[in-house]
């Protein structure tokens, strides 16, 4: 890789991101402003921000990494992630944007008529948000140490960066800056991926082969379902997500850039996982702790173009990383009544949330070393316990408070109860099964009481 060049291009992209996030800090009066971006997000913008939120560390580095051990099987990880696109664009993300909410647990206080739930729902959010951020700032380190940046002081030096543009202007910053690194990684990607394709002695046909025989790789249910429908049922209740729907200009607005960030997500994620594949199909050896998608990368094109890429990869990780590090600092300002969150309800204390947050995140990175298997956990317990009372708040007016606390309750316990017991079926299905079943009994309790009622005022009459 040429090192001057990858340090020239980075030095140049930071430095447009910062002005661009300097430039969106301005007229912001409150938390309207600094966490939905006035609520006026257009179409190009809101594509741009959708694809860059689900284009990380995760869809990159995490895909290449699981393609060079399993093959094209991995595809089905990224795949969620556009399915779960074409189920907001069916309509989901359009109900959501009809919502006057900010966060998604602001939902159970709206349709449950419950602060205890919103606030039990928010902090599954930040939970899970924050090891997805953990996640990204964990791709990063594995970016740096194949580029032989190890030392730790640079590390931190990189995140406080990233941390001081994200949160001088809120979701406005954000989405700037995701329309900026959006572009670029999308474009770099391409064009490597055609020259690959162009200079190397594989083709993709016979490197598509190779990762469907590959090295043995056990087609387990609950692997697959943990890739395909963890991502998929998650884009439904994920804050970051619903916040670009409450954020955007109209409904209508929401359903057509949700359908094209569908198409825009696969046609990007098929690039890792043919590199991860193509690695192995090569020979290529990959250092423990190092990135398979830079090293087959190196390996593959110039050391001009490798720079490119390591300046992509680490666009398509911060744009994640700024979108999560927003909206975990929108679920703790908004969803909570404590004395020094209510101090922290303004543009000031929202930034100052953020960055606090960005520090945990760094420190947080240092225990954890799986990129996939920590967003696919992440996933699964906010789904688990969420996904169903969210769900059905899209399509009832008012809902019934013990269905939803039934429906959190029983989806956690089936999230530590199939971790114990080991079962055939995944257990990611069981556990939502069975928060669907303690959201019915909530339904036919309350059916039965009318009933009770009503019998009771016919015979007093």
């Amino acid at each position: 890789m040429n090192m001057t060049l990858f340090t020239g291009i980075l030095i140049v992209l930071q430095i447009i991101c910062f002005l661009a996030g300097k430039r969106a800090s301005k007229n912001l009066q409150n938390q309207k402003d600094y966490f939905l971006a006035g609520k006026d997000v257009q179409f190009f913008p809101l594509l741009m921000t959708f694809v860059a939120t689900q284009i990380g560390g995760g869809l990159v580095l995490g895909s290449a990494e699981e393609a060079y051990r399993f093959g094209w099987t991995v595809l089905f990880y990224p795949l969620g992630a556009c399915l779960g696109f074409v189920l907001l664009a069916m309509g989901i993300g359009k109900k959501l944007a009809q919502f006057q909410v900010s966060t998604v647990a602001q939902l159970f206080e709206v349709v449950y008529q419950s602060r205890m739930l919103k606030q039990i729902a928010s902090l599954l959010s930040i939970l899970s948000l924050f090891m997805i951020l953990v996640a990204q700032v964990i791709a990063s380190k594995k970016f740096m140490v194949s580029l032989g940046f190890d030392q730790t002081a640079f590390f931190i030096a990189f995140w406080v960066v990233v941390v001081i543009y994200t949160v001088m202007g809120g979701l406005k910053a954000v989405v700037s800056i995701d329309i900026i690194q959006a572009l670029f990684f999308m474009l770099i990607f391409s064009l490597g991926f055609g020259y690959v394709l162009y200079a190397s002695d594989f083709s993709f046909a016979s490197t598509l082969q190779s990762g469907m025989s590959g090295e043995a790789f056990e087609f387990n249910a609950s692997k697959l379902s943990g890739w395909l429908l963890m991502p998929l049922l998650f884009m439904v209740i994920e804050q970051d997500m619903a916040q670009r729907c409450f954020a955007a200009q109209s409904p209508r607005v929401v359903t057509r850039a949700a359908a094209c960030a569908a198409f825009c997500t696969l046609a990007i994620c098929i690039i890792p996982v043919f590199l991860g594949v193509l690695g192995k199909q090569a020979g290529i050896e990959v250092p423990a702790g190092s990135s398979v998608f830079m090293d087959v990368a190196q390996a593959l094109t110039t050391p001009a173009l490798s720079a490119f890429l390591g300046c992509a990869v680490l666009m398509a990780i911060i744009s994640t990383a700024i979108s999560l590090l927003n909206a975990v600092s929108s679920n703790l300002t908004q969803d909570f009544d404590f004395s020094l969150v209510q101090k922290l309800r303004s543009v000031t204390g929202s930034r100052w949330m953020t960055a606090g947050i960005g520090v945990l995140a760094v420190g947080g990175s240092f225990y954890f070393g799986e990129i996939v298997d920590l967003l696919i956990q992440s996933y699964e317990l906010s789904v688990c316990c969420l996904f169903v009372p969210v769900f059905a708040a899209l399509f009832k007016a008012k809902g019934n408070t013990v269905s939803a606390g039934l429906a959190m309750a029983f989806g956690g316990m089936g999230f530590v109860l199939f971790r114990v017991w080991e079962v055939e079926f995944p257990r990611e299905i069981l556990s939502i099964f069975l928060s669907a079943a303690g959201y019915g009994l909530g339904e036919a309790w309350l059916s039965l009481k009318a009933r009770s009622s009503e019998k009771a005022a016919m015979t007093c009459e």
